[in-house]
């Protein structure tokens, strides 16, 4: 017998499908439209702002109208090496050459990138090479650092690394004067540094800004040259502190420039002896017993020649491997 049951299920069930559809699609889309509208009104700058949102442009705000900016950062490392301790680091950042994404708030784009130095405070370096750390010799490094504003998340996340080596350290910047960082090094394969195989550390601490006066302090200098212009000037001379050229690759590269330039006289001397050789043959000088020259040019270049390269092959081995021991004295 024929049932008009499943024809009335399958019925009802495209009119709920019909009908549900369309109402979820709605909520969705007046969902993300309610999630712009909170970001564009956290984030857009007029005489109605939230204190939340004053808060969270702070220190963007301090960078930008004043050119710098100083941090105190204390951290605890933990080097890659069996036994090691965690180890405390104490430094002063001082940031500057800042260029901003955005002057104008309406767009709703708020980041940065610049250039800063980091001062070693302290037994900092000291403690720190002890446990397998790798630092240059100088206490003040050069630094790359940048930060963004995400929206969503109502806080700006930065980065900050060394221009020397792969130590990466981030912080997210919600507006206040202590910031947490987290930071890590990853292995230094192929490094020549005596500490290159126990340079890996993980580490975590805080970022806290700091006055031009406290800075001032901390660094022995006079509060009047704490300015961008100085801070572009120790950059510059942190930045190449710690890159020198390698005094063997140079010399290597001189060297090659210096047989180079031995091998192409040869050739030319060549030139001109068998263009005399071909000069006398045809005036009838004699030739040996195989066919070749028997010109006393020859005898003699054949000599000479083969005497000065390998006094000179000699001489170069001996220049590579005294610079080479210079190196490891």
């Amino acid at each position: 017998m024929f049932s008009l049951r499943p024809v009335f299920k399958a019925s009802l069930l495209a009119l709920l499908v019909f009908l549900v559809l369309p109402s979820a699609s709605v909520v969705v889309a007046q969902q993300q439209e309610d999630d712009v509208e909170n970001a564009t009104t956290l984030l857009t700058s007029n005489d109605n702002n939230t204190d939340s949102t004053s808060l969270l442009l702070t220190n963007f705000n301090a960078l930008r109208e004043e050119g710098q900016g100083f941090y105190l950062r204390e951290s605890f490392n933990l080097l890659e090496k069996p036994g090691s301790v965690l180890t405390s680091f104490v430094a002063l950042h001082w940031w500057c050459d800042l260029e901003f994404s955005s002057e104008d708030a309406t767009t709703n784009k708020y980041g940065y990138v610049g250039r800063a130095i980091r001062y070693l405070l302290g037994s900092t370096r000291e403690d720190a090479v002890a446990q397998g750390s790798q630092i240059p010799t100088s206490k003040k490094q050069a630094l790359s650092v940048s930060a963004v504003l995400v929206p969503t998340l109502g806080i700006f996340e930065g980065q900050w690394h060394t221009t020397h080596d792969d130590n990466v350290w981030r912080y997210w910047d919600d507006g206040s004067s202590a910031l947490p960082v987290l930071g890590w090094e990853g292995h230094d394969e192929g490094d020549t540094s005596p500490n290159a195989k126990t340079s890996a550390f993980s580490g975590s601490g805080t970022l806290t800004k700091i006055t031009t006066e406290a800075a001032a302090e901390l660094l022995g200098m006079d509060v009047a040259d704490m300015t961008p212009a100085t801070c572009s000037t120790e950059y510059e001379a942190a930045w190449n502190a710690t890159h020198v050229p390698d005094p063997i690759d140079t010399s290597v590269t001189d060297l090659e420039e210096t047989v180079a330039q031995l091998q192409a006289d040869n050739k030319e001397l060549l030139s001109r002896l068998v263009a005399i050789e071909g000069s006398l043959t045809a005036n009838g000088s004699s030739s040996g017993d195989d066919g070749t020259s028997s010109s006393p040019f020859m005898a003699w270049y054949k000599h000479d020649t083969t005497d000065i390269v390998v006094v000179k092959a000699s001489m170069i081995v001996a220049i590579i491997i005294g610079l080479v021991a210079v190196d490891f004295i």
